[in-house]
Order: structure tokens, then C-alpha cells, then sequence
């Protein structure tokens, strides 16, 4: 299924047209919705505003069934099919190391969302708008060694999400002088964590962390709350959503969610380089959708801007210089920071880009 966010205003050759890879159906629909909707946005935004290079942007968005297979399918199709000049998408790592596979296999540059790890060497032509997985962890570790919490407690869930967790929390920790205290480990199909929690609150923790999301994660907050587990809960930064939002807020609970910038947008300083944009952008989603842009959505429309730039600076739709150009981008404000790409990091932003939330009655609130 293919959908344009901007139709055909001339001829192809007038359109630069960017291939988008989004789980629409399946799973992780749900995300793939904000994506959808930001990207289309930020396409008509730049459009509106002239396009790129006398060119208009044409987004063709296809629907990659929440499977690696699906994404595999729906990148190929976007450059076949469609001539897409770049890919932007997707959600999730599986889904998007199939599109890396496929921006490598042919030299076209693919701007992902998701904690997908961009190794240069590896995916020269892959860039990633999402924030590395260790800067989620280090910038709330960071603002637990400026705020005194020095011990902190693991809860992690068996598998490769609570592994990846559990060595972020050791390097953040030791970053910044803070000790893992405890550590215990759930099954993700687990009804209740009461005892594990039980367990590590004899170790006095100032903060426990774990790396879980959506329902897991309010489980964990809901079961610190019944045994009167007073200490901050720090969660994945894959929970800044509205959905989580409305799970959590009534617990009035201290959970700290790590998110990118759109995430609180009255937050941003006046004096901030990206304020302009994020206004302007929030703006422009609540009068459309009724809603406002969030974490994801700011992911999706830095890939769009991602793309855009490299248009700009480039003005060549050939994959290598196109590439090269997204790599030398410097300074660029974004929903998720200031981007700073090089041929060593093809993500751009860093932890301090990142900013902290809290669940409240009246919506998401900054911790700092």
C-alpha cells in the first residue's frame, strides 16, 4: 500500500522523492502512525516553504507489516518502483537493519529512526535520527550523580533488551560515580514483580532502572507504588508517548522518562537554536492531527530534514554525494537536537540533547 504525503506538482524529474518504510500494519502500528503523520507534515512544511533546491519533496510511504521482511520488500519497492533518491524509516532494529541491507546493496542513503546502532564502516550510507541507546541511559545517570542519587537498583527483563540495559547502566554508572547496588532479573510475561522489587528495596536505592516499555513499564511502576517503593523509577526512553502518558499519570508516580526535544516543546528556551523549528512544527501538528507531535514524531521529521539538507548542500540526487553531503552536516537544528554528523558518527545528536520527563495529571512535565 502506498500513500503520497505531496502529490506530483510537475514531472518526476521536478520532485525529489524520498521512499518512507513505516509499520502501518502489525505489532508496532501504533508507532508507525506517528511517523506517518510527522514525516507527511515536515514534507509539506518544507514544501510550503519553497522545497529544496526549486524541487519539491514527494514522500511515498509504504507499509512494512511490523516484519524485516516486510521492510526489506517495502525499501526495494520505494527505489524501484518509485525512484526514491533516499529511504527514511523505520521502528524497530530487525526492521531497520533490513533497510540498511538494502540502502548498502545500493548505494542509496537511508535516514532510520530506532535503536539501531549505525556502524559507518559497516552502513556507510545508513544515518540514524534516533538517539544512541547509551545516551538514554547516561543523561538521567547524569542528573542522578548531580542530584545525589549515587546508589542505584536494576530491573531488567531476561532477554537482549534487559542485556543491552544492564551494560548501559554499568557504563553510565561508572561515567559518572554511581553505584549498581542490585540487580534482578523478570521474565517479560511475568504478572506481577513484587518480589523482585521487594528484593532490591533491602538495598536502600536512591532510583531503580529499568529498561522496559508500554505495559512492563507501568507494571513496574504500579507494583513500586503497592509496596510503597518510594524512590524514583527511570524506564526506557521508548515510553515517551501520549499512550504511556495516560497508563502512568494517574499513579502520580516519580518516573523519569529520557526523551528528545519535541517531547516538551514549552520547554525549549527562546534562546535555543531549534525553538523556531519545534514552534513552529508543534503548531502546525496540533492544528492538523488534534494532537501533539511527541519523541517518535520528532524522529520521523528529523529524517525528512536529514534529507532535506543533504539535498540542499549536495544539490545531486547520486547516492555517494548525497551521502557525503548528509555526513558533513554541522549545526543542524532538529526536534531531536543539534545535529553534528561525521564520518565516525552517522547519529549526530549527543546525551545532552536529550531531556527528561514526567508523567503528570496535567501531561508530561520536565524533571530539571
Amino acid at each position: 500500500m502506498v500513500a503520497s504525503a505531496a502529490p506530483l506538482l510537475a514531472s518526476a524529474a521536478d520532485t525529489y522523492t524520498i521512499g518512507a518504510v513505516y509499520p502501518l500494519t502489525g505489532g508496532l502500528s501504533w508507532l508507525g502512525e506517528y511517523y506517518k503523520k510527522a514525516a507527511e507534515l515536515q514534507v509539506d512544511l518544507l514544501n510550503q516553504q519553497g522545497g529544496i533546491n526549486g524541487h519539491q519533496l514527494r514522500l511515498v510511504a509504504y507499509d512494512d507489516q511490523s516484519t524485516p521482511e516486510g521492510a526489506a520488500r517495502a525499501a526495494q519497492r520505494a527505489l524501484s518502483r518509485d525512484g526514491a533518491i533516499a529511504l527514511v524509516g523505520t521502528a524497530s532494529v530487525p526492521m531497520s537493519g533490513a533497510v540498511a541491507t538494502v540502502a548498502r546493496e545500493n548505494q542509496v542513503p537511508a535516514v532510520i529512526s530506532s535503536g539501531y546502532h549505525v556502524d559507518p564502516a559497516k552502513d556507510p550510507f545508513v544515518f540514524n535520527s534516533a538517539h544512541q541507546t547509551g545516551y538514554a541511559v547516561e543523561r538521567p545517570f547524569k542528573y542522578f550523580a548531580n542530584t545525589g542519587k549515587k546508589n542505584i537498583a536494576l530491573l531488567m527483563p531476561v532477554g537482549p533488551l534487559g542485556d543491552i540495559g544492564i551494560t548501559a547502566a554499568e557504563s553510565a554508572a561508572a561515567k559518572h560515580g554511581l553505584e549498581i547496588v542490585a540487580s534482578e532479573r523478570f521474565n517479560p510475561q511475568s504478572p506481577d514483580l513484587t518480589a523482585q522489587l521487594a528484593s532490591l528495596r533491602t538495598r536502600k536505592p536512591d532510583a531503580v532502572f529499568s529498561f522496559v516499555t508500554g505495559e512492563s513499564a507501568a507494571m513496574v511502576a504500579r507494583n513500586m507504588q503497592q509496596i510503597r517503593f518510594d524512590v524514583p523509577l527511570l524506564v526506557s526512553h521508548g515510553n515517551a508517548t501520549p499512550g504511556f502518558l495516560k497508563m502512568v499519570a494517574p499513579l502520580n508516580a516519580d518516573i523519569i522518562v529520557p526523551s528528545g526535544q519535541l517531547g516538551a516543546p514549552d520547554a525549549i528556551p527562546a534562546s535555543a537554536p531549534n525553538h523556531a523549528l519545534i514552534t513552529e512544527f508543534e503548531k502546525a501538528h496540533q492544528a492538523r492531527y488534534n494532537e501533539a507531535g511527541n519523541y517518535f514524531s520528532g524522529m520521523a521529521a528529523d529524517s525528512i530534514l536529514l534529507v532535506a539538507e543533504g539535498l540542499r548542500k549536495s544539490k545531486s540526487t547520486d547516492g555517494k554525494a548525497l551521502r557525503d553531503a548528509i555526513e558533513s552536516i554541522q549545526d543542524m537544528p532538529g526536534y531531536g537536537g543539534v545535529y553534528r554528523m561525521s564520518a565516525q558518527d552517522h547519529h549526530g545528536t549527543s546525551a545532552d540533547d536529550l531531556i527528561l520527563l514526567k508523567p503528570s495529571a496535567q501531561g508530561w512535565i520536565t524533571v530539571e
